[in-house]
This record gives structure tokens, C-alpha cells and sequence, in this order.
């Protein structure tokens, strides 16, 4: 793609985060954005109802919505590509869009005074610990966050002074393997919705358990997991995005590797759903569940203009220090990053490790020089993440906390700012 784009580098805002201990909902709300009001020409010459307005483009909206009225009525949608533009990956199932990773989320532009989902969720074998959390952004900034309910209910996203063209999202804040969350209907009291704008750049972040931000809001590490204190608008990813005011696409699940997912022991390969068994497919977790064969190959598009692979951490608890199993990581590394360029043809590619501990990096960086002189390509990068610090406390089993993400976040953003 080769996009010229100007990013405004701005400081990092924990603006996903809300009260620290994740059990209390934010309930604020943020201001609606004046500069993308509708104007009174807008609000009174079509006579259309629950359909496209033809004329609305030629009155200086920057796009024909998905539903325009002269006045606010309750209008009742479902998310498609039409109605709602898509952050991350999400799969169509029973007529439900599921938000497939963490930070998964629909974003809808309106102009109203009222905004609900039906949201059907599952969590999982252990639901004191496994129920899905969504939140509620409103013009950038979260404003709700709700605890889900096993099964089909329907949850208020906003009630209260009219929004003028504000973007609304629902956002997924925990893992993938953990919860299903579905979005089955949205209803609006509302004369206006539309897609969210689509951002100049986009950003997909690749990684485990660090990525997910697991138990990132867990007051110490004698915390396990628990979605309870995850937050996923609260990692680096998220706020690194954020920053660079960029599309993102988190594809993370906890324990993830590249040659063997997490291990007790040295030496013995866990290796259920490894990397490859995922990054080309849409959601492999929700559909092996069901059944669904073949798998769903996600579609990549164009591809991402940067692409950031944070993976390595839980290979390092198969290696050891051994170093033919070293070695079969640095092969593994280097097939791997023929496949991310060839589903990002024109990205910036940034290998990266370091957050809790960087034993593979080593080899990390010889697999990205590697692969770098073979094939001619001078935008594969290696970056170490700096080692967490007990003054920033630590999330549940010494997985990094807030205050960490955020100074990764500063780290990445800064780095990825150099290659633009």
C-alpha cells in the first residue's frame, strides 16, 4: 500500500482503563463531538425512514448512512458491513457477529439519544472466573463496562442527552479461548447511524497472554487469571493504537507459541493450537468447538500497514536452554515471517520480546536478519521490549500490569514512529 500518511505522535493516554480494579463499571460519559455535528439542512430536508438517504452525501456527511430521518425514531439493526465498521477480527454465526480477540469491536456513528445491544454470551467452564466483558467507547474514549450474563440479554450501551454524530463501539475486553461474545442486535433511539470512519492506518499486533493483557488488573501476582481482572483496552496493543490513531487488529490468545504453547516442563511440547494453527484462519477456537470444518480463512484484504509479532515466551518453557530446540524455534520464526508478509505485502514488519523475559530474542533477531537478506527486504525490524519492573507491580502470575502496558505501549508507539 505504501500510504502517506501523517501521525501525530500524541502521549499515551490510559483512556481504556476506567477505575483500576476492573469490578466497578465506569459510568461517565464523553462529551459528544460538536465538529461532527449534523447540520439543519440535514436534519430536515429528506423524508426518508429506516432506509438509505440518497442525498445525504451531497449535504456534506462523509458518507451515505446506513439509516437518516428527519427526526429520531427507534431503529433496530444487525451488524453487517453496511451498518458497522469492524475493528479486529469477528465471525458471522446463527445470524450473530461474534467478536473473535481481545479488542474485537463494531463502531457505529449516531445521532441520538439512546443505544442498546442484545448480546449473547458464554463463559465458559468456569463462569466465576470466564464471563465476558465488553465496554462501551463513545468518541474515543470508554465510557461503560459491563460484566456479560451467560446466554441472550440485552444491555443499555448509552441513555441520555442526544449525541450528535458521535461513533459509538462495543468493544471485547477479554481473550478469545476464554469467552464467546456475540452481538445479535443493536438498537437505537436515533435519526442518523452510519459506519464508523475507516482510520489511514492499520496496525495488527500478534502475541500470547502478554497481548491479551492477562490479569492485567489483578492487585498482585498471587492472582491467576480471572476475566474479572482483565482488561484488554488496557494492554499495549490497545493504547499503542491509540496513539498512532490507527485501525488495529489484536490477534493474542494466552499460552500461545510458535513451535509449543505453554509448558510445566522442559522439553515436552504442548502443542495444541500453536500459532500457524491460528494467525490464517478467522476464529479456530470458536469454530473447532462447533465443529465447523474446513475452517474460515480470514480475509486479509490488503493487508496491515504495520505488523508487530510479540511471541517467543512461552516456546522458551519448552527450550530451555537447549539448543537444538533453540534452533527449531529460529526455523519456525523464520517460515513464520514468510507468511505474514505474504498476507501483508506492504507492512512493517516489528519482531519483538522482552516484557517477561527475552531468553529467545537472540534468536529472534537472527531469524528477522535472516529472512531479511534472503529475500531483499528492508522492513523486517527487531525491537526488545524493556523487562517489567516490580515498581510497577505485576498482574496475576507475574504477568505485567497496567502501569506496565502503558510504558510498553510508550516504547512501542515511539519505535514504530521512527519507521514512519
Amino acid at each position: 500500500m505504501n500510504k502517506k500518511y501523517g501521525v501525530i505522535f500524541a502521549l499515551l493516554l490510559l483512556t481504556g482503563c476506567g477505575e483500576s480494579k476492573t469490578g466497578e463499571p465506569v459510568t461517565s460519559y464523553a462529551q459528544p463531538s460538536e465538529t461532527a455535528a449534523l447540520s439543519q439542512t440535514e436534519e430536515t430536508t429528506s423524508e426518508a425512514v429506516h432506509d438509505i438517504d440518497p442525498e445525504a452525501e451531497g449535504k456534506g456527511m462523509e458518507g451515505v448512512p446506513y439509516f437518516y430521518s428527519p427526526r429520531p425514531e427507534e431503529i433496530t439493526f444487525v451488524p453487517s458491513a453496511e451498518s458497522v465498521k469492524y475493528s479486529g477480527r469477528h465471525i458471522e454465526y446463527n445470524d450473530i457477529s461474534y467478536l473473535s480477540y481481545t479488542c474485537s469491536a463494531v463502531r457505529f456513528n449516531m445521532t441520538g439519544d439512546r443505544a442498546e445491544a442484545v448480546l449473547v454470551s458464554n463463559g465458559g467452564a468456569y463462569s466465576d472466573r470466564q464471563q465476558g466483558w465488553i465496554g462501551v467507547e463513545i468518541n474515543g474514549e470508554l465510557t461503560k463496562r459491563i460484566r456479560l450474563e451467560d446466554g441472550e440479554q440485552s444491555y443499555i450501551l448509552y441513555e441520555g442527552e442526544e449525541l450528535r454524530n458521535a461513533e459509538i463501539a462495543i468493544v471485547k475486553l477479554t481473550e478469545n479461548q476464554m469467552t464467546n461474545t456475540g452481538i445479535k442486535s443493536i438498537t437505537c433511539n436515533a435519526s442518523r447511524i452510519a459506519p464508523a470512519a475507516e482510520k489511514e492506518l492499520q496496525i495488527e499486533v500478534i502475541g500470547d497472554s502478554i497481548t491479551c493483557g492477562y490479569s492485567n488488573e489483578a492487585d498482585g501476582p498471587e492472582y491467576g487469571f480471572n476475566c474479572d481482572y482483565e482488561n484488554g483496552a488496557a494492554t499495549y496493543g490497545y493504547l499503542t493504537a491509540n496513539a498512532l490513531n490507527a485501525d488495529y487488529s489484536l490477534v493474542c490468545i494466552s499460552g500461545l507459541g510458535l513451535i509449543s504453547n505453554y509448558t510445566d516442563t522442559v522439553g515436552e511440547r504442548e502443542d495444541y493450537l500453536l500459532l500457524n494453527d491460528v494467525y490464517k484462519y478467522t476464529d479456530t477456537n470458536f469454530e473447532q468447538r462447533r465443529g465447523i470444518e474446513p475452517l474460515s480463512e480470514w480475509d486479509f484484504g490488503e493487508g496491515s500497514d504495520i505488523v508487530v509479532i510479540n511471541i517467543g515466551t512461552n516456546d522458551y518453557s519448552y527450550t530451555g536452554r537447549d539448543e537444538d530446540r533453540q534452533y527449531e524455534f529460529y526455523e519456525a520464526y523464520y517460515a513464520f515471517l514468510g507468511d505474514v508478509r505474504q498476507h501483508n505485502p506492504d507492512a512493517e514488519i516489528v519482531c519483538t520480546m522482552g516484557i517477561m523475559g527475552a531468553e529467545l530474542f537472540g534468536q529472534i533477531e537472527e531469524a528477522a536478519e535472516d529472512f531479511s537478506r534472503d529475500n531483499s527486504d528492508d522492513r523486517i525490524h527487531t525491537m526488545k521490549f524493556d523487562y517489567q519492573s516490580e515498581e510497577d507491580g505485576y498482574g496475576g502470575d507475574y504477568h505485567p500490569s497496567v502501569a506496565t502496558h502503558k510504558k510498553a505501549a510508550a516504547q512501542l508507539a515511539a519505535f514504530l514512529e521512527t519507521l514512519m
